[in-house]
């Protein structure tokens, strides 16, 4: 099922029932599929007549959007994985080119996915389309210089994060905090024996999410090391139950290979990751949404990531002194923090104040979640995270006690549009109308 979202009361001038538009997505990757899902979804239940056509994945096709392309066909990262993609990004980016030329759309709606999707904004500003992009490129981690850009193609920013509606206002944008995805479709409590029962995991001995990503480069490189971390844990504490969320029915033999190759049993649930999450104790989670995933299911983690030696090596060594922000890393909950207000009920200071200092291995600066990176992603220090957390249950209080702060943080405000209404506003005003929202 499509995620949810919670939207506020508007009236739209009679137009709920019989409003009709056309609307192109590119969602390249799972985490947008998602977001955009929820908001197709909304947009569909109120305004039965607008069309959804575009990229995107078993998400947005179930709630509603006719899919041209799956965005595993252009989905990539590191630069040895990119190369062999390129043949097919380049065709979808030439068929999107052609969809926004041809008249048929009201509303172009990039979702992330930057160095594709702001070229397409650029076309569909020049064919007379709207553009609302929805989750903004991470301008505020690395090519800060690229906002200028955006803001020449961009009708209406929609921010996920609160600390990016000002960075796009500063700059001439329309933008506006809509609230995170992910705050009203995970909940704050679950029955976990029920949702245990459900998924078919025991209800006794801890349950430890081993989440390796929903890209099959990163899978490859990170899954070997979470299960050779897991069966030194398991060694240790052999009652311990380990499950692997399954992010797409495309990635389930790839999954099994690893774990049979790695000769590790663990569960494969084609369930929410969130789920699973949920009802787990705590867990590894790879680098990307999972990371947010874990913190609003409140499941204690730390964060895996490892990149071929050539992308890493570039990234670190020319990419990140030359073109990222200071102070910038991989875990969105570690960002939210770093970029949030300052103060005590930041979640970063309720962990010191709980008496735990999560040292970065790079800089040394306090973070929420730890991160643990390429050379320092081995086997024997992963164990050695699931083993202080399992064995220190005041640091799985304390960290479960900073994701509260962190939901709280996330929350859409009364006072700002939905992305429904952002996307209405703009198909009456390719319309020459006007919409009366009520607040």
């Amino acid at each position: 099922m499509p995620p949810k979202l919670a939207f506020f009361k508007q009236t739209t001038n009679g137009h709920d029932a019989d409003l009709v538009g056309s609307v192109l997505i590119l969602a390249g990757e799972a985490s947008g599929d998602y977001h955009a899902a929820a908001l197709v979804q909304e947009v569909r239940r109120r305004f039965p007549k607008i069309s959804f056509t575009g990229i995107g994945g078993e998400k947005l096709e179930a709630a509603g959007m006719r899919l041209l392309f799956h965005y595993r066909d252009i989905n990539t990262i590191g630069f040895s994985g990119g190369f062999g993609k390129l043949k097919s990004v380049l065709a979808a980016y030439i068929f999107m080119k052609s969809e926004l030329r041809g008249g048929k759309y009201d509303v172009f709606i990039p979702v992330d996915f930057p160095d594709v999707n702001i070229r397409l904004c650029n076309v569909a500003k020049k064919a007379g389309v709207k553009v609302c992009y929805y989750i903004s490129p991470q301008i505020w981690a690395w090519r800060r210089h690229r906002i200028h850009k955006i803001a020449a193609v961009v009708d209406r920013m929609m921010t996920i994060f609160p600390f990016e509606e000002k960075l796009y206002s500063d700059v001439g944008v329309q933008a506006n905090f809509v609230g995170h995805t992910m705050v009203s479709d995970i909940p704050e409590e679950v029955d976990k024996s029920a949702l245990k029962l459900e998924l078919g995991i025991r209800n006794q001995g801890s349950v430890v999410t081993l989440a390796p990503g929903s890209r099959h480069s990163e899978i490859a490189r990170v899954l070997p090391a979470m299960c050779s971390a897991a069966e030194l844990h398991r060694k240790v504490f052999p009652e311990t139950q380990f499950v692997v969320p399954l992010a797409g029915p495309h990635l389930r033999g790839q999954i099994q290979n690893i774990l049979d190759d790695s000769r590790f049993n663990a569960m494969v649930i084609p369930a929410e990751a969130s789920k699973i999450m949920a009802v787990s104790d705590y867990g590894l989670v790879t680098s990307g949404t999972a990371t947010l995933q874990a913190a609003l299911s409140r499941m204690p983690h730390a964060v895996v990531y490892i990149l071929d030696t050539f992308s890493w090596i570039l990234a670190t060594k020319i990419l990140m002194p030359l073109l990222m922000e200071p102070d910038i890393h991989v875990a969105i909950a570690n960002m939210l923090c770093i970029k949030g207000q300052a103060g005590p009920d930041n979640p970063i200071e309720i962990m010191i104040k709980g008496g735990y200092r999560v040292p970065c291995l790079g800089c040394g600066r306090p973070l929420l979640v730890p991160e643990v990176l390429q050379q320092f992603a081995t086997p024997e220090n992963l164990a050695s995270w699931l083993e202080r957390f399992r064995r220190d249950s005041n640091l799985r209080a304390t960290m479960k006690k900073a994701f509260v702060r962190l939901r709280e943080m996330l929350e859409p405000l009364p006072s700002n549009p939905s992305p429904s209404d952002a996307l209405l506003d703009l198909i009456l005003e390719k319309r020459g109308e006007t919409t009366q929202l009520e607040f």
